[in-house]
C-alpha cells in the first residue's frame, strides 16, 4: 500500500512537497524517498549528499520526515456511482 510522505526542514520550515511512496513498510527508506521525489520539479526538490541524505534545495539545512500515512488508491471505474 504506498505512503504519502513530505520532507520538511528543520532550519527554515521548508516543504517539499507530498509524495506517493510504495512501500510494504512502516516508514519509507531513503531509497524509496528519494526514487518517489525524483519526478519533483527542481526548485522544490530535495538536494541528496553523497551519504543519501535528504538536504533543504532553500538553506541546505537538513529535512525530516514530518507526515506520513498509507494512503487508498482506488481506480476509478470500480468506484460506486452515485444515483
Amino acid at each position: 500500500m504506498p505512503l504519502r510522505a513530505e520532507l520538511y526542514c528543520y532550519f527554515c520550515g521548508h516543504g517539499c512537497g507530498d509524495v506517493l511512496v510504495p512501500t510494504r513498510g512502516r516508514k519509507p527508506t531513503s531509497e524509496q524517498m528519494r526514487a518517489a521525489y525524483s519526478t519533483v520539479p527542481e526548485p522544490i526538490a530535495p538536494v541528496w549528499d553523497d551519504a543519501g541524505q535528504p538536504n533543504c534545495p532553500r538553506c541546505g539545512g537538513q529535512l525530516f520526515l514530518e507526515r506520513y500515512g498509507h494512503e487508498v488508491v482506488r481506480r476509478p471505474e470500480r468506484l460506486p456511482r452515485a444515483s
